[in-house]
This record gives structure tokens, C-alpha cells and sequence, in this order.
């Protein structure tokens, strides 16, 4: 091998060498990074965002339902995945999502509801994702048996939302309904010819033909498409829970 060959090779080592440690600790790690973890970050991501989008309709849609006072700190725990607030309920710190969701789905009044849904929602996926670790390297590393139970949860949780009401017969969370069904729930409903007198019926801004409100159901479809989605990536088939035990599935505290 001549001398000019040597140098060559020497040069291109070192270039390339000097060009590695260049690397930040991110780079090394997305290089390593397998397709399939590389594809469940993408799905975290995107069921994050689109819990966020949800808690802005929720309380949109249910504006004396949450504490707004605390409503920019749950948005901030979400967007920088970190898991810090706790609420007190009858002076207790709740800690586990169960607890969160039991108050969230409780009949009886509870104050900022919404606030209890998303933020037991949150911890079931900050937990399934264990977003207090983002150093995972291949999608094997991923904790099958919690984002089973998320994907269970996420079931449960679509049925518990759009028809569990409180002891008074109003729904716990006004989502899909027309605000002329929301309106009709206050009325004595045994003479339906009230219909026509409804706010919003007469006024013609909506009729009883109006379609519901899916954007809500889009949204936390597209949550539990996205974990559908992790589970088949780490060999997983993601199963549906029968309507019979999703109507006895409860909130253990």
C-alpha cells in the first residue's frame, strides 16, 4: 500500500471520527432506534396531541366543568410529558388513574369533572408509554401488559362518556349531544310535543334530524387507533371488550 493510499485512509478515519463525536446523545439514540420504536414514538405523539385537542373541546363544551385556574398546568404536564399534578379530593392527594377516573365517572356532583377525566387519562398513558423514560431503543422495551390495559381502558372510557349521567339524569359530559337533546333533559319529557318548542328547534338552529357531534368521537378514536396501532407492533392483537363488560367494568379507588 503506498503512502498517498495511508494518508487517504487516515484522513477519511479521522473526519469521520471527529463527525461522530459531533453527535448529541438524541442522534446517537435516533440512529440506534429501531423502525417499529421509531413508529410507537410517532403514535405517542400523536395520541398526546390529540388528547390535547380533546381537553379543549371538553371544556369548550363543558366550560363549568374544569378549573381553569389549573387548566394551563395540564396542558404543560401533557406537551412536555412529565406527570406532576395532583388533585385533593375530600383532602385526599389522589395519586393512580383509577382514582382520577372513578371521581371523573362518579353520579353524584363533583367539581372540575373534566379535569379528573383527562388528567386519569393522561396518567394511564403516561404510564403505558412510561414517558418518564424516553430512552427506548427497540419496541420489545415497551411494557406489553399496560398498553393491554390502556387499550382496555380507552374502551371503557369511549362507552362511560357518551352515556353515564349523574343522579339527576343529565349527562356527566356533553359531547355528541345537540344542544337541543341537552335542552329537552331539563323538560318533563312525558308530552314530546315540547319539541317544538325547544330553544334551538325554534329558532330553527337545529332540527331533530341534525347529526350528533362526532368530532369528540373522531378524536378519541384516533387515541385508540394509535394504540391499536403500538400493540400490533410489539405482537399484540388488540381485542374489543364485550358491551357486557364494558357496562360492569369499574373504577377501583
Amino acid at each position: 500500500m503506498n503512502i498517498k493510499l495511508v494518508n487517504i485512509l487516515v484522513i477519511v478515519f479521522l473526519v469521520l471520527f471527529f463527525y461522530g463525536c459531533g453527535f448529541n446523545k438524541q442522534s446517537i439514540q435516533s440512529m440506534v432506534r429501531t423502525n417499529s420504536s421509531s413508529e410507537i414514538e410517532k403514535y405517542k405523539n400523536e395520541i398526546t396531541t390529540s388528547l390535547l385537542k380533546y381537553k379543549k373541546k371538553l371544556d369548550l363544551r363543558n366550560p363549568n366543568s374544569y378549573n381553569k385556574k389549573l387548566s394551563k398546568n395540564i396542558k404543560f404536564q401533557i406537551e412536555t410529558n412529565q406527570d406532576y399534578i395532583t388533585i385533593l379530593q375530600n383532602n385526599i392527594k389522589l395519586k393512580t388513574y383509577d382514582e382520577y377516573l372513578h371521581y371523573a365517572f362518579l353520579d353524584e356532583k363533583v367539581e372540575n369533572r373534566n379535569d379528573f377525566l383527562i388528567i386519569g387519562l393522561y396518567k394511564l398513558i403516561y404510564k403505558a408509554y412510561s414517558l418518564d423514560d424516553q430512552h427506548k431503543f427497540t419496541a420489545l422495551e415497551h411494557n406489553k401488559d399496560e398498553l393491554s390495559k390502556l387499550y382496555k381502558y380507552l374502551q371503557v372510557l369511549r362507552w362511560k362518556i357518551r352515556t353515564q349521567k349523574d343522579i339527576n339524569g343529565k349527562y356527566l359530559f356533553n359531547t355528541w349531544q345537540n344542544n337541543w337533546q341537552l335542552e329537552l333533559l331539563k323538560r318533563d319529557r312525558n308530552d314530546l310535543n315540547i319539541i317544538k318548542d325547544l330553544e334551538y328547534i325554534k329558532s330553527k338552529k337545529e332540527n331533530i334530524l341534525s347529526p350528533s357531534n362526532f368530532s369528540f368521537e373522531i378524536l378519541f378514536s384516533r387515541i385508540l387507533l394509535n394504540v391499536e396501532y403500538t400493540l400490533r407492533k410489539i405482537n399484540i392483537e388488540p381485542y374489543e371488550m364485550s358491551t357486557q363488560a364494558i357496562r360492569s367494568f369499574i373504577f377501583i379507588l
